[in-house]
């Protein structure tokens, strides 16, 4: 599933136009949660870890993480959003505003993050076997489905319809399902959610 280069930028400008809520409280409000199911404290389960949050947004994630050697959000839209760059550097988080497929990971990587993000990119699978190729562990929490089987819709800001095959296809079954509205104010959709780790 790979789309032209050209079909993923005009997927990033519809989701730069649909991308307008860039609170820090209702983006780590999310990020709870998605500890939460992974099994991970950010304040100190990932001391001396390099970790790199792939497609982060305007809000990564990593602004949760304490102590780590290295926090890299990969974000293309990131230089539109000047501000929110701004706070995230300011946080000591890397930015790199490029797509994930297009940047050469020069280190084996301690983590790599991939959530909610898949449907946006030019190749989710590419995505998936760069981070196992890069990175020790591998963590995903993307949405599959609106359940009772059905999937997610493609459009111009979601040019993907990722599915847990997505996952199983490239990575084996390791993770688990969040069902839908299972958590107030969380996830709508289904979600696939877990941690690869490198054999």
């Amino acid at each position: 599933m790979e789309i032209s280069y050209e079909r993923w930028q005009q997927a990033q400008e519809a989701e730069f136009k649909e991308y307008w809520d860039h609170r820090v409280s209702i983006a780590f409000g999310g990020f709870d949660n998605v500890f939460n199911y992974l099994g991970v404290d950010p304040k100190n389960d990932l001391k001396d870890k390099v970790i790199v949050e792939v497609a982060s947004g305007s809000v990564p994630a990593l602004m949760m993480v304490e102590g780590a050697k290295r926090r890299v959000a990969i974000e293309p839209l990131m230089d539109k959003w000047q501000k929110q760059k701004e706070t995230c550097e300011a946080a000591g988080v890397e930015v790199v505003a490029a797509p994930y497929e297009h940047i050469d990971i020069g280190e084996e990587v301690d983590e790599t993050w991939l959530f909610n993000c898949l449907q946006h990119v030019i190749s989710p699978e590419g995505q998936l076997k760069k981070a196992m190729e890069t990175s020790k562990v591998v963590r995903v929490f993307e949405p599959i489905g609106w359940g009772n089987g059905q999937p997610l819709t493609a459009n111009t800001a979601h040019p993907h319809i990722i599915t847990k095959e997505t996952f199983t296809s490239v990575m084996g079954d390791f993770g688990k399902t969040y069902n839908g509205r299972e958590v107030a104010h969380f996830h709508e959709a289904d979600c696939y959610y877990g941690t690869w780790v490198k054999g």
